[in-house]
């Protein structure tokens, strides 16, 4: 006996496998079909689930694949790894020593980034020995570079007396440059050391910052034309 639904009252009864007839054979055609579905979504779903199990690219990899986008792009991705190999410490000492490799190379190809935090790292002697004169060198070049995070971190460094001479009116300008280009930290340290500076002070202060910030932009203009005129 086999079950079976009447198509004109839809009540189900038990009935002989021959009552199957031509036009009856099309719900087993549709409940295969059906199992042919579910498993093409099976077998989807664990392809896609094994790519994220798939191995990571060795360092050899890595470095193919960063020699293949642009030199800017290329230092960018140089950095944006030597950063997430520092901050992974469980890793070892290895990594975060070939990290740190990595991140001079960056910094000494012009990525005002790497140069940041390079110069953290010299400065607080995390990764590396302490040195104060390094950290002042990275941070400073990051600063003229244009960095504000740069600014702020080398204005800190005046501030303190840190790897260059204590100079309060230096530290006033460097956090207000920084403010310029609408970073809050530099807002924050230069209204807070400006309370400190006299008023002769602070209006030199003010004075070197807006010198230094027009010859940033004709350095910037002057840039500009020479790209044009090579054009």
């Amino acid at each position: 006996m086999h079950p079976w639904r009447c198509t004109s009252c839809d009540k189900r009864f038990l009935g002989p496998d021959d009552l199957v007839g031509p036009k009856r054979k099309w719900p087993l055609v549709v409940g295969l079909l059906s199992v042919l579905l579910l498993l093409a979504i099976g077998v989807a779903s664990v392809s896609m689930l094994g790519r994220d199990e798939l191995p990571k690219p060795d360092g050899a990899a890595e470095s193919a694949a960063v020699g293949e986008l642009e030199p800017a792009d290329a230092l960018d991705a140089q950095f944006r790894a030597a950063r997430a190999a520092l901050l992974d410490t469980a890793r070892g000492r290895e990594v975060s020593t070939e990290a740190v490799g990595k991140l001079r190379q960056a910094a000494e190809g012009g990525h005002t980034g790497a140069m940041v935090l390079l110069g953290k790292l010299y400065r607080s002697g995390i990764g590396m020995p302490q040195n104060y004169a390094l950290a002042a060198r990275w941070l400073g070049e990051a600063a003229n570079a244009g960095d504000p995070e740069g600014m702020v971190e080398f204005g800190r460094l005046h501030r303190s007396g840190i790897g260059v001479e204590q100079d309060a009116v230096q530290a006033y300008v460097w956090f207000n440059r920084a403010a310029a280009l609408l970073n809050m930290e530099g807002v924050q340290e230069r209204d807070s050391i400006a309370v400190k500076l006299g008023a002769d002070e602070l209006r030199s202060a003010q004075t070197l910052s807006l010198e230094a910030a027009e010859a940033e932009a004709a350095k910037v203009e002057a840039a500009a034309g020479q790209e044009d005129g090579s054009r």
